[in-house]
């Protein structure tokens, strides 16, 4: 096990405690920002932002993985709701595709933003250190849970899921088991018993081929739209993985965009989907308690329910598949 290097002291930022997001009262105890969270083994900083809920006994643990050139506070308002349904919460911030990390590349190799994000998604280095990224979180999660007066033994690490968007949903992909192409380490993490992916890659043999899927064991979503960037190729997952558990969430109209919601946090974004998040906030909070928390399964009676409360404005149509 790695041992993380802890500061002594970490600089607590409460960016909410009671907000008003896509028609939704959020109420979390704290969001407590670590900026400096170091990994001697790999030499590299891993910021987290952990959102707490307001119980204060023992709670499943999610931890969120942003996109290319994103932060540890761009999918906040999902975040926050999770926090909100008494799940403990931690956003990683992965610093080689990071917003900085995509900055610097544009001004060091004189790249555009599109072109920027492109190379970052070939450089292997990035692909490799955000599973391990995870990895270290859920070390450090163990330490915090131990030693942190705050948070001390209000993280059930007993029960853990992953949720992430786009080269998020890479990382959920490949810490739930998913191989990727062009590295033989396994980065599989077995402490993780759910994953959750908004915007999962496809078998175009980039990321992933058709032989990535076959050995994954633990419950898996996947969540893109018909106006995602890879078309079709976001439904690969579920036609390649194995038949179990396993289900498909098809948003009609949705773009890549549509499920990356920073409401709440530092940083904005010019158009948030807020329809696409509130229909999340319903359904993910939903999932997570059926395979964290033992919830009654996901029959589709009870899908059907969750898809009927969670369509209105922009999302008139949602598909979802299960096997």
């Amino acid at each position: 096990m790695m041992k993380p290097m802890i500061p002594s002291v970490f600089r607590t930022t409460l960016l909410a405690t009671l907000f008003a997001t896509a028609g939704f009262a959020v109420a979390q105890e704290a969001v407590i920002d670590l900026p400096r969270n170091f990994d001697e083994t790999r030499q590299r900083n891993v910021p987290l932002a952990i959102h707490l809920p307001k119980s204060r006994e023992a709670q499943p643990l999610v931890l969120v993985s942003h996109g290319g050139a994103g932060s540890r506070h761009g999918l906040y308002a999902l975040a926050a709701e999770m926090a909100k349904q008494d799940y403990v919460v931690i956003c990683l911030e992965h610093v080689t595709s990071n917003t900085d990390d995509i900055r610097r590349r544009m001004r060091t190799l004189k790249l555009g933003f599109k072109e920027a994000l492109l190379e970052c998604g070939d450089d292997m280095t990035a692909r490799k250190n955000r599973p391990l990224d995870v990895r270290f979180a859920i070390d450090l999660a163990e330490r915090l849970n131990s030693s942190d007066a705050r948070i001390r033994d209000r993280i059930d690490l007993s029960k853990i899921a992953i949720l992430g968007h786009s080269y998020g949903a890479y990382t959920a992909m490949v810490s739930c088991g998913v191989k990727p192409v062009g590295i033989d380490e396994d980065l599989s993490e077995p402490r993780i018993g759910l994953g959750i992916a908004m915007s999962p890659q496809s078998s175009n043999g980039n990321f992933f081929d058709r032989n990535s899927f076959a050995e994954v064991e633990v419950p898996f979503v996947g969540i893109s739209g018909t106006r995602d960037i890879q078309g079709n190729g976001h439904r690969d997952f579920f036609k390649l993985m194995p038949s179990k558990d396993k289900h498909l969430i098809w948003f009609y109209d949705a773009t890549h965009f549509s499920f990356s919601d920073p409401t709440g946090g530092p940083r904005k974004l010019m158009r948030t989907d807020t329809d696409v998040t509130r229909a999340l906030q319903i359904i993910v909070p939903r999932i997570l308690d059926t395979y964290l928390r033992g919830a009654p399964k996901l029959d589709q009676t009870a899908r059907d329910a969750l898809v009927k409360k969670s369509l209105g404005g922009k999302v008139r149509r949602i598909e979802w598949q299960t096997n």
